[in-house]
């Protein structure tokens, strides 16, 4: 039996059309500026396992992905926004919670719940589970993902401890795929720092890093994160002077 990818679900049965999504992000591209994609590096060949790692700036890099690049791509997402109970939670804590008017925000954030959920759904996004055994399932959709050949983004700022002038630390967590990718094929993958400039348009892809299995993967986690960050500074460094858009 065919078994097609799901954010929510272990696979579904069909694959879904979802005509009226693909109408609505074909009217989102209508109004979303037309970012320029610049390789600092050559490009991965067809059928090569890697992931890209971002700046957030808020929603504009996600946004840029997804109705900019050229190929279809799966970014990590929070798996809170993925089901009605905790959407509403996750709203409460993280959005509404510092603004104001809170009484019309809450009320919104109810409302806005099923489209929320609907939207997330209808990406099919890596599911991102922080806190418990099913980080497991992150992995899983994420080596899913490479084996389709379908590509991915992560954005693991951690909104503290500024590693430049670019970006937050990240969280180290995501690292964790491409041991779990090598234990499982025997393949190496690879990491693209990636830094979207929103006001110069502009999204740069540099150098990658590859997993190496001959390091203990602590030490090797670090590695991958700092080579990242630096990567990430260094493409941000190579523009003109510009307004950088920071992850709040």
């Amino acid at each position: 039996m065919k078994r097609y990818y799901s954010a929510v679900k272990p696979f579904e049965k069909r694959k879904k059309k979802r005509p009226i999504f693909k109408l609505l992000l074909a009217i989102m591209r209508i109004f979303f500026p037309r970012d320029e994609f610049i390789w600092k590096t050559q490009k991965p060949k067809d059928g090569e396992a890697f992931i890209f790692v971002s700046n957030h700036t808020k929603i504009y890099a996600p946004l840029s992905f997804i109705l900019n690049y050229e190929k279809p791509i799966r970014p990590w997402s929070n798996a809170n926004l993925l089901t009605f109970k905790d959407v509403r939670e996750h709203m409460f804590k993280n959005v509404v919670r510092n603004r104001k008017p809170k009484y019309l925000l809450y009320a919104l954030s109810v409302l806005l719940s099923p489209l929320i959920i609907w939207f997330f759904r209808s990406l099919e996004v890596i599911p991102v589970y922080k806190k418990d055994r099913r980080i497991q399932t992150t992995f899983e959709k994420s080596i899913w993902t490479m084996e389709e050949g379908v590509h991915q983004i992560v954005f693991p700022e951690k909104l503290e401890n500024w590693a430049n002038k670019y970006i937050f630390e990240l969280n180290q967590g995501f690292a964790y795929v491409a041991k779990e990718y090598y234990d499982k094929t025997n393949k190496i993958m690879k990491f693209y720092p990636v830094y979207v400039c929103k006001s110069l348009k502009k999204v740069l892809i540099g150098e990658p890093i590859a997993y190496n299995p001959d390091i203990h993967f602590k030490k090797q986690r670090e590695q991958i994160c700092r080579f990242l960050e630096n990567g990430i500074k260094e493409l941000g460094d190579s523009l003109p002077e510009h307004e950088i858009e920071i992850y709040e």
